[in-house]
């Protein structure tokens, strides 16, 4: 290997294959690399495993139309330009600089992907575009046929689990936008006018005890009367 660039010698010797067109299987971890070099005259490459490196650039895979698994993991690409890798069924990316949901917009024309790993969290790998909590939901709109994303069935059996998963993940979501909008608006404890007046008096305290005064007046007038009659009667007899 020359200043981290892929050479011949490299791949027959990780390969075992004396004709580099012969190989179906590499597996190229961990090498340092930085270059591609040319992997691209490995014609008939089914499997390749380029992780932990330290590539940027994959513009050297155009030239694998059978390639079918891809692990590009642990490495520093941002772009990827996958899009001529027709047979393409399942690639590996976590752990690398993948920043926005754009930068995945190429698989679209990857009729084959079932599988795309963005986040690894048994490796503690990543992209910047999976601190975004739906990025799931998005990399599924843009990639409908996908079976498998990050390790998790999509499709077929387990389908099922994730889209009920899914649906519980939006309701609660929906529920404390919800909370929060009443929280932010809350409803009064009493009607507005609990604390003013009674328009009427009557209607008041006041009136209730104007009442009542009304009715002890009424009573001692009426006891005062009859003891003037009564005083009147013992006047009468004593004369």
């Amino acid at each position: 290997m020359e200043d981290g660039k892929i050479t011949k010698a490299l791949l027959k010797t990780r390969s075992g294959e004396f004709d580099i067109e012969s190989i179906h299987t590499l597996n190229l971890r961990d090498c340092g690399l930085s270059d591609l070099g040319c992997i691209s005259e490995c014609s008939q490459l089914e499997r390749l495993n380029l992780s932990r490196n330290d590539l940027c650039k994959l513009n050297k895979l155009a030239g694998l139309g059978n390639l079918t698994i891809l692990n590009l993991s642990g490495n520093r690409i941002t772009n990827l330009g996958l899009q001529a890798l027709e047979n393409l069924q399942s690639v590996n990316l976590a752990g690398n600089l993948i920043g926005s949901i754009n930068s995945l917009r190429c698989l679209t024309a990857l009729d084959k992907l079932e599988e795309l790993r963005l986040h690894d969290s048994l490796r503690d790998l990543s992209n910047p575009l999976c601190h975004n909590p739906m990025y799931q939901r998005d990399v599924l709109d843009m990639l409908p046929n996908l079976k498998v994303l990050d390790g998790e069935r999509i499709l077929g059996h387990g389908s099922d689990v994730f889209s009920m998963c899914r649906d519980i993940e939006e309701a609660l979501e929906k529920r404390q936008n919800s909370s929060i909008q009443q929280l932010s608006t809350p409803s009064p404890w009493v009607s507005d006018d609990y604390f003013q007046p009674p328009t009427k008096f009557e209607e008041s305290h006041l009136g209730d005890a104007k009442e009542q005064l009304e009715t002890l007046l009424s009573s001692c007038k009426m006891s005062v009367d009859k003891s003037e009659d009564i005083l009147l009667k013992l006047k009468s007899s004593t004369k």
